[in-house]
């Protein structure tokens, strides 16, 4: 069973971000499943830090398509994406020195934050940028 399972409620209608959204998921499983499976730390680390280096491309290229487009949210959008990537660093951070966070509770904010993302911040301006 897959952690997220892809269905078009994700779609948010631009090609580019519905691409690195379905790419998203995929790693998102592909490191649950090393994770269930106990495959070496080593590798798991890599495919985390994979997923933090994707997060960071796919939020530069929603920002900018957000500020070509004129979208008038842009700004609450860009700080959405900074309050996440500083809630990412501290607990990278907290698995990295103190080994008070588990990989899996890591995987478990990430997936909750992603589909509230995607479900209410992304839609409104996929919806903004179609017209």
């Amino acid at each position: 069973m897959a952690f997220i399972d892809w269905n078009d409620n994700f779609l948010i209608g631009i090609r580019e971000c519905d691409i690195q959204h379905k790419k998203l998921v995929n790693m998102f499983n592909a490191l649950h499943e090393a994770i269930r499976l106990n495959i070496e730390k080593k590798a798991i680390e890599e495919a985390l830090y994979s997923l933090v280096k994707y997060f960071d491309e796919h939020f530069k290229l929603e920002e900018e398509l957000m500020e070509k487009g004129g979208y008038p949210e842009v700004e609450e959008h860009k700080e959405e994406h900074k309050n996440f990537k500083e809630k990412l660093n501290n607990m990278l951070q907290s698995y990295q020195e103190k080994g008070n966070i588990t990989l899996r509770e890591m995987l478990k904010f990430f997936k909750n934050w992603w589909i509230n993302h995607i479900l209410i911040m992304d839609k409104k301006y996929g919806i903004f940028l179609k017209k």
